[in-house]
């Protein structure tokens, strides 16, 4: 299992414990492919794997029938040559993203900026609703569903190994960030900086200081992480030292 796969995995099956949503979630999976689905936030909504015929594109159109617009995304290895000359063959589908995943092994060095100019404050339970909706607002995220946000963050919290904190400048919350500690890898789970402190050099700090934290708790497992390519959360994993692993294309339904 890739770690993009496996991280939202561990979110969803968090979120699944909020009563208020369970019925908005579904798991599933058609032969190599895993079918992930949260009604009201789009990126969830996206199956991922092998596709080895077009009827396996029917069941994937019925599993998204119910969401709005039926927004989805089909995500194929781009080494996958069969899926993808599959997914071709449905006009509704086209590619939109090209997703990084990117690693760096235990015998590797990170690249560290020559300052650091941020801290980390780590997230506990008092202070999650404030990292939540600090959270969306970093994301601008546009599919907000209010009743469960926080809940659902608290939810995460509790996850094995999962850990939160605020990106802090002066003692100024800037930006949010978090790592996965899983017994076999870490995964640099998440990073974004509110709109009006960007382009500070912040991100990449704070995508520094995470890799030392792994590598100081988890010394001997690989570090991944994952990035739109060309973008600037990409270009800082690769000044960072991370180094391409496995790329995916994300294909969007056209609805």
């Amino acid at each position: 299992m890739n770690t993009l796969l496996h991280y939202d995995l561990l979110r969803l099956e968090a979120f699944q414990q909020n009563p208020e949503i369970q019925n908005a979630i579904a798991i599933n999976q058609c032969g190599e492919l895993t079918l992930l689905k949260f009604k009201p936030i789009n990126y969830f909504n996206y199956c991922i794997g092998k596709i080895e015929s077009t009827q396996v594109i029917d069941y994937v159109e019925e599993f998204y029938a119910d969401i709005h617009q039926k927004n989805h995304q089909v995500i194929i290895d781009s080494k996958d040559l069969l899926s993808l000359d599959i997914i071709k063959k449905f006009p509704k589908y086209k590619q939109r993203e090209t997703i990084c995943i990117m690693t760096l092994s235990p015998e590797e060095e990170p690249i560290s900026p020559q300052e650091n100019t941020i801290q980390l404050k780590l997230v506990s339970e008092k202070d999650i609703a404030e990292f939540a909706w600090l959270y969306l607002n970093c994301f601008d995220a546009e599919n907000r569903h209010e009743e469960s946000v926080v809940e659902n963050f608290r939810l995460k919290l509790k996850a094995p190994g999962l850990e939160f904190y605020f990106i802090m400048v002066d003692g100024v919350p800037v930006g949010i960030t978090g790592l996965y500690f899983h017994p076999e890898f870490t995964v640099l789970s998440v990073g974004a900086i509110q709109e009006k402190y960007r382009f500070q050099g912040y991100h990449k700090s704070a995508l520094s200081d995470r890799i030392k934290r792994a590598k100081t708790q988890n010394p001997e497992k690989p570090i991944y992480s994952w990035a739109y390519k060309n973008s600037i959360s990409h270009q800082n994993m690769i000044k960072s030292g991370l180094k391409l692993s496995q790329e995916f294309l994300a294909f969007q339904h056209a609805g």
